[in-house]
């Protein structure tokens, strides 16, 4: 067999072994479609109207939905600022692969008793523990279930309270004044 014929079985069988993965990855077998995942809770983000949030060593935040907008009602008032609300609104519907009953786990070794932060959409309680190990995702506690799910909220939810208010708008008129 020359050189040439060996490189063209060579590249075939790699073309194969591509195929095989792609396939493999398409199909994930024994992992759900996230059509098939319920979401985390049976609220929208429109449905939404009160938002609490408890941190440990931090400031107890509270916003509420008051004609089509979101209020800061504590620590400070003030509109908030719906770049950061918006994801929150959208934890609610919010899809997680993996879950298991709270029976089965230790709770406090995942920091879910006491949890590190808990966070109120409307009277719906959510409990977020540590990270996980192996993936990096974080465990939320919503009633008797333990969820896995990707760490996107927690950061947010634990920066700083002043970042959750709209910054003022000025008036034109005034900064001409000003400018003088």
């Amino acid at each position: 067999m020359n050189t040439l014929a060996r490189r063209c079985w060579l590249n075939v069988s790699l073309l194969g072994l591509v195929g095989g993965l792609v396939a493999l990855a398409l199909l994930e077998p024994g992992r759900e479609q996230s059509a098939t995942i319920p979401p985390l809770l049976d609220l929208t983000a429109e449905r939404i109207e009160r938002i609490a949030v408890e941190r440990l060593g931090q400031e107890r935040l509270a916003f509420e939905r008051r004609g089509g907008q979101w209020w800061m009602i504590a620590p400070e008032q003030g509109l908030a600022n719906p770049v950061l609300i918006h994801p929150i609104l959208r934890f609610a519907e919010a899809r997680c692969v993996l879950g298991y009953a709270v029976a089965d786990l230790d709770l406090p070794q995942l920091r879910l008793d006491p949890p590190r932060l808990r966070l109120w959409l409307n009277q719906r309680e959510i409990h977020f523990g540590d990270t996980a190990p192996t993936d990096g995702q974080r465990y939320l506690r919503i009633g008797g279930t333990v969820h896995l799910c990707p760490d996107r909220w927690y950061p947010l939810l634990t920066s700083a309270a002043a970042g959750f208010l709209a910054a003022p708008i000025e008036s034109p008129v005034l900064n001409a004044t000003r400018r003088d």
